[in-house]
């Protein structure tokens, strides 16, 4: 059995196009530079994985997989391979065996069980009857374990009345298997240790940490590119489940290398404008807020449609769209650059309109302008937004 130890590194675990062999390859080689790493396959819409999770992945479909497991094992990487036994009956032990036992003979050298995100009511019942089957279908494997319960976090556990599930999960999980916690939500802003060990206390165990913070799979109109400093439990394995957007993936496992403080430079594959990364990262920082640099930026921009703007705010716009503009004729050169072009544009777009908005002469100008161009010449947003936004407003007004 292997030993426990912390782990670092990826989970492949969001809803979208899973990466290609290549792009795994590329993630694989800098998650390398880690001394103690992972990767974890369980992306959603692999069909193989969770809808028809009980079929034979097809050959040539197998052989990336082979190759893969190749180069984490030559890179020296823990590769996890995942199953996600969707809608599961009784009588289906034998196929989660036999798909782990491939992965395995492959090279993989740990199996996943993932039982998030279903349709059914999460009560006793329903963690007893998955432990069970995972216990008869890995009964005997030799590597390590790794199950996602169907209540992985405060959040679930609130709003599902989850108690009865992880008090049976707690009770019965075998206590060398390891179970998936995003924290207090689906997607927390806060990861410490306080949160950890009540999560240790509801699964019986110490919790892997599965960290969605940069998944943008929730929101497919935003990116997200912080840092991840201050953000990993110490004695914790910890695993960053990215973007779909394969330069956004790559840019998050930059982040996790710097926050674990080893050394590397700005990856090649995403291009040579570090500094157009910094602009995109500034407004596409969080979900509930951009970096500091560009909240002040937002502050200063709000002030000047009344106040007016100084020469350096313009300069500063002007130069930011040019590095914008610059970077967007470069993505082509970067691994699959162009899937970034709809969050440059969009922000290269905006800053733009305020660089031509804050050239005029009043605040009364400035703000139809922004009328105009927000909502008028091509609506910014979609009418689900635009209503959800209008209501809002409406009822901070007081009306009913």
């Amino acid at each position: 059995m292997i030993g426990e130890f912390m782990l670092y590194g990826v989970v492949e675990g969001f809803y979208g196009r899973p990466y290609t062999a290549r792009q795994r390859g590329i993630l694989i080689e800098y998650l390398s530079l880690i001394d103690k790493a992972a990767y974890v396959y369980a992306p959603k819409n692999d069909p193989f994985h969770r809808l028809r999770w009980r079929e034979d992945y097809p050959a040539e479909i197998w052989s990336q997989f082979a190759e893969t497991i190749d180069t984490a094992a030559g890179a020296g990487l823990e590769f996890v391979f995942g199953i996600s036994p969707w809608q599961f009956r009784s009588g289906d032990c034998d196929y989660l065996r036999r798909k782990a036992e491939i992965a395995l003979d492959a090279g993989a050298r740990g199996i996943a069980v993932l039982f998030d995100d279903i349709p059914e009511k999460a009560d006793a019942s329903l963690a007893l009857r998955q432990l069970k089957l995972a216990r008869e279908a890995l009964k005997g494997f030799d590597c390590m374990i790794y199950l996602c319960p169907s209540i992985y976090c405060m959040e679930l556990l609130d709003r599902y009345d989850g108690g009865e599930y992880l008090s049976a999960w707690r009770d019965s999980v075998p206590r060398s298997w390891k179970s998936f916690w995003t924290g207090n939500g689906v997607i927390s802003r806060e990861l410490d240790e306080n949160i950890m060990a009540e999560a240790r206390e509801l699964l019986g165990g110490k919790p892997v940490i599965w960290d969605n913070l940069l998944a943008d799979d929730y929101c497919l109109r935003r990116i997200y590119l912080a840092t991840l400093r201050d953000r990993i439990p110490e004695g914790y394995t910890y695993f960053l489940n990215p973007s779909s957007c394969f330069p956004v993936a790559l840019h998050a496992v930059y982040m996790l290398l710097q926050a674990l403080e080893v050394s590397c430079g700005f990856p090649s594959e995403l291009g040579d404008m570090p500094e157009a990364w910094n602009i995109l990262s500034g407004f596409h920082y969080l979900p509930w807020y951009p970096d500091e640099e560009t909240e002040s930026l937002l502050t200063e921009l709000k002030d000047a449609v009344s106040g007016g703007p100084s020469e350096q705010l313009i300069d500063k716009l002007s130069y930011m769209s040019v590095i914008l503009a610059r970077f967007i004729d470069s993505l082509e050169g970067i691994e699959e650059g162009f899937e970034l072009m709809p969050y440059v544009m969009d922000v290269k777009k905006t800053l733009g309109w305020w660089e031509d908005v804050l050239k005029l002469s009043s605040r009364s100008e400035r703000i139809s302008r922004l009328r105009y161009l927000m909502f008028q010449r091509l609506p910014f947003d979609h009418p689900l937004a635009m209503i959800t936004a209008e209501l809002i407003t409406n009822d901070g007004k007081g009306e009913q």
